[in-house]
C-alpha cells in the first residue's frame, strides 16, 4: 500500500482548502510572486484589451434551441457574471436581435450575496418550468432551482436542490429523477452520486426513493431524459459509470421503476437518445462492430446498426440528434467536416455539407422538434461564422465574430513529426507572416494529451492580440492520449504507456529547435488540468527544453491523486498508486516526487507558473500549492496565483478571467525574451 503520512509529507496541511492557515499561505504566495507579472509596464494595457474582447457586445451569441425559443447566455461589460436569455429563431437572423431576459445573474448575485456562475438548465415538458443550475463561485457542484418561464421568476416554493454535484431531469412537470448527495454513503470514492431517486413536488427531499444505485467503487450514477413539448411519453435512459471509460445503460420504466439493461458492450459513450432510438460510439471491438463506430440501437426490435466507421486517419469529434436523423462532425486530419445522416429503408445515407474545412467545426446544436441546426465554423486565422440551416437543403452564415487583430496576416502550418517509437505526430504551427527563423523567435508550445480529448485549429482574439501579432509563435500539439484519431490514439498512452504522451510532446518541442524556429531559451510550455500534468512532466524530466512552464489547475501530487476530491475517478486513465505495478509507473510520473534540490551541471528547472483556483472541486488545488511550496523550499524560481473563486475553469467572470490572460502572456514575454 502507498500510504502517505504527515511525517512523509510536510506540506499535507496545504490540502486543507479552506483552513486559516493554507488561505493565509495563498494569500502571501498571490502576493509577493505576482508583483514582477503584474508590475509589468505593459500588463495594465494587455489586460484592459483584453477586457475589451471578452466584454464586446459583437460576440456570437450562441444558442441553444428548445421550441419556440432560442436561449443564450451573455457575457459583456454589464453582465460579468452572465445573463440567461431567449429570443426567436426569426429576430435572431435579424442584425440587432431583441432578447428577452430570463435570469440576470448579476442582479442576482448582488441580491443574495453570492458569486453566481450559471451552470446550464432543462425545461420541463409542459414548456412551463426549467430546472436552473447554478454554482456559488464556479465549482462543478451546483444548487438547482425551480424557475418559471411564463412569470420569469424562481418558483415560490419550487423544487429546490441543495448543493451538490450531479443533475436532475423531468419526469413529468411535478416529479424528476435526481442524483445528489443524501449524506453518508451516498457517494462514491469520487465523490460523485451512487443514487438516482424520484422525487416529486410538495414532498420531502428525504423522501425521494431510490430507484438505481451503483457500487461505491463505480465513478458516477447519471440519468437522461428525452420527451418532446406538449408530449406526455417520455424514454428514460439511466447510466451506471463504472469508471472513466466503462458503462451500463438502462432503460427506466416510469410505471414500475425497474430497470432493464441494454445490450451493448461496456467501453461505450452515450451521444443521445429519443423516443425509439439511442446513438452511442464504442471505444473497442464488439461482435461484428469495430472501435470508434458510431452505432444505432432501436429500442422496440432491440437491434443494432452501423452507422459511420470513421477512416484511420478521423475521429468523431461531436454529435447531435434531430427529428430524421443525426448531425455528426468528423475530424479527418484534425479538421472538421459537417454530415448529416437519416435512416432510409436498408441503411443509413451519409450527406456532406460542405462548410470550410479547413479549420474546426464547434457548438453544434440542434431541435429534436425538426432538422434545424446551428454550427460554429473557425481557425487560426479565420474569424468565427455562426451557420445556421436546415438538414443538408439549405445553410447560410447568420453571425460573425469580430476580429480584434490583423488575422490576415496569420499563417497556418501543420507538420508531423516522428516521435520516439517512430508514431507520427501532427502538430500546428501559427504566426505572423514573414518572420524570419534564427532559433531565437519566442514560442508556446500548448498541450494536454489525455481523456481523448481532441485539441483543433481555433481562432482566438486574446491570443491575436497578446502574443500573435506582437511576433510570438504560438504551436498546437497533438499528441497521444488525446481523441484527435479516436480511441486509438487516447488507449495508447494510457497508464504505464503514459510516457508516449511526454514523448511526444518533447519530439515536438525537439522539431521546431530543428527547424530553428526557436531554441530552448525561447521555448515555452502551457497546459492545464492534465495537462497540468504534462507541464510538471516537463519539468521534472526535460527541463533542458524550456525556459518557462505555465501549469494551470495541474495535478502534480500522483502519489495521491486517487484520495482527492474526483480524483478516484481518473484511475481507468492513470492507474491506482496503490496498486503495486501501477504505483512503480506512477511514481515515475509525480512530479511533486521527482523535483531535485539539485541539477546536473549546466542544467536549470525553467520558471514556472502555477496557478489554480480555491473553488476547483475537481483538481485539487493542492497539487499546486504543495508542488510551490516544495519549490520554495528547494529555491526554484516561481510564480503561484491562486484564485479564491472560479473552479476548474478558473476564473467565475470576465474580469477575473482577463486578469489571468494578461498574466498568463505577461509572464511568457517576460521569461522568453
Amino acid at each position: 500500500m502507498n500510504v502517505i503520512k504527515k511525517q512523509d509529507d510536510k506540506y499535507l496541511w496545504l490540502e486543507e482548502v479552506l483552513s486559516e492557515d493554507s488561505i493565509s499561505w495563498v494569500k502571501e504566495k498571490n502576493q509577493t510572486t505576482l508583483k514582477p507579472l503584474t508590475s509589468h509596464p505593459e500588463f495594465a494595457k494587455l489586460e484592459s484589451d483584453i477586457l475589451k474582447i471578452l466584454e464586446s457586445k459583437e460576440k456570437i451569441p450562441y444558442v441553444y434551441m428548445n421550441g419556440e425559443y432560442l436561449y443564450n447566455t451573455w457575457y459583456d461589460d454589464e453582465h460579468t457574471q452572465g445573463l440567461l436569455r431567449r429570443t426567436t429563431l426569426e429576430e435572431y437572423k435579424k442584425n440587432n436581435s431583441n432578447w428577452e431576459t430570463v435570469i440576470d445573474f448579476d442582479q442576482l448575485s448582488n441580491i443574495e450575496k453570492i458569486k453566481w456562475v450559471p451552470k446550464g438548465f432543462t425545461i420541463s415538458p409542459n414548456q412551463k418550468r426549467a430546472l436552473i443550475y447554478m454554482s456559488p463561485g464556479g465549482c462543478d457542484a451546483n444548487i438547482i432551482r425551480e424557475f418559471d418561464l411564463t412569470k420569469l421568476q424562481f418558483v415560490p416554493d419550487g423544487l429546490v436542490l441543495p448543493k451538490s454535484k450531479g443533475s436532475a431531469v423531468w419526469l413529468d412537470d411535478d416529479t424528476i429523477l435526481i442524483s445528489r448527495d443524501f449524506g453518508e454513503g451516498t457517494l462514491t470514492a469520487s465523490g460523485y452520486p451512487r443514487t438516482i431517486r424520484r422525487w416529486k413536488r410538495n414532498s420531502t427531499l428525504s423522501s425521494a426513493k431510490t430507484v438505481f444505485e451503483i457500487s461505491k467503487n463505480d465513478t458516477f450514477a447519471f440519468q437522461r431524459s428525452f420527451y418532446l413539448p406538449n408530449n406526455p411519453e417520455h424514454k428514460i435512459i439511466l447510466m451506471r459509470n463504472i469508471d472513466f471509460y466503462h458503462s451500463e445503460f438502462f432503460l427506466f420504466n416510469e410505471e414500475t421503476s425497474k430497470t432493464e439493461q441494454i445490450d451493448l458492450p461496456q467501453m461505450c459513450d452515450y451521444l443521445g437518445h429519443t423516443l425509439t432510438s439511442l446513438f452511442v460510439t464504442i471505444k473497442e471491438n464488439w461482435r461484428e462492430f469495430c472501435q470508434g463506430d458510431l452505432l444505432h440501437y432501436d429500442f422496440q426490435t432491440k437491434t443494432i446498426e452501423l452507422i459511420l466507421r470513421p477512416a484511420k486517419n478521423s475521429s468523431i469529434h461531436t454529435t447531435a440528434i434531430s427529428k430524421n436523423g443525426i448531425f455528426v462532425i468528423i475530424n479527418e486530419n484534425i479538421k472538421g467536416n459537417l454530415y448529416f445522416y437519416t435512416k432510409s429503408s436498408s441503411a443509413w445515407q451519409s450527406h456532406h455539407l460542405k462548410l470550410p474545412s479547413e479549420g474546426s467545426l464547434e457548438a453544434l446544436t440542434t431541435d429534436a422538434t425538426n432538422d434545424n441546426f446551428f454550427v460554429m465554423y473557425s481557425s487560426f486565422n479565420t474569424p468565427p461564422s455562426y451557420y445556421f440551416g436546415t438538414g443538408v437543403e439549405t445553410f447560410s452564415v447568420v453571425k460573425i465574430q469580430p476580429a480584434f487583430f490583423d488575422y490576415k496576416n496569420i499563417e497556418v502550418h501543420q507538420y508531423f513529426v516522428k516521435s520516439f517509437d517512430d508514431t507520427a505526430i501532427p502538430y500546428f504551427l501559427v504566426h505572423k507572416k514573414g518572420l524570419v527563423f534564427n532559433g531565437n523567435t519566442p514560442t508556446i508550445l500548448y498541450g494536454y494529451g489525455g481523456f481523448e480529448v481532441s485539441l483543433c485549429p481555433e481562432f482566438s482574439n486574446v491570443e491575436g492580440i497578446a502574443w500573435l501579432e506582437k511576433g510570438g509563435v504560438y504551436v498546437l500539439a497533438n499528441i497521444r492520449g488525446g481523441g484527435e484519431y479516436g480511441p486509438t490514439w487516447h488507449q495508447c498512452a494510457l497508464k504505464e504507456n503514459r510516457y508516449k504522451t511526454y514523448e511526444d510532446f518533447f519530439a515536438i518541442a525537439q522539431d521546431l529547435f530543428a527547424k530553428k524556429i526557436t531554441s530552448p531559451r525561447h521555448l515555452g510550455a502551457w497546459g492545464g488540468s492534465n495537462g497540468g500534468l504534462l507541464m510538471g512532466v516537463c519539468y521534472t524530466q526535460r527541463p533542458d527544453l524550456f525556459a518557462a512552464i505555465n501549469c494551470a489547475v495541474p495535478l502534480l501530487d500522483m502519489r495521491r491523486y486517487h484520495k482527492l476530491l474526483a480524483g478516484h475517478s481518473w484511475i481507468a486513465e492513470y492507474g491506482n498508486p496503490d496498486d503495486e505495478k501501477d504505483g512503480e509507473y506512477i511514481r515515475k510520473i509525480s512530479p511533486y516526487h521527482c523535483v531535485e534540490k539539485d541539477l546536473p551541471p549546466n542544467k536549470k528547472y525553467p520558471t514556472i507558473f502555477l496557478n489554480t483556483s480555491t473553488k476547483d472541486d475537481r483538481v485539487h488545488p493542492g497539487h499546486a500549492r504543495k508542488f510551490a511550496a516544495k519549490l520554495e523550499e528547494l529555491h526554484h524560481q516561481f510564480y503561484y496565483y491562486e484564485n479564491i473563486d472560479g473552479g476548474h475553469a478558473g476564473h467565475a467572470n470576465l474580469k477575473q478571467l482577463a486578469f489571468k490572460h494578461a498574466l498568463d502572456y505577461i509572464f511568457f514575454w517576460k521569461e522568453l525574451t
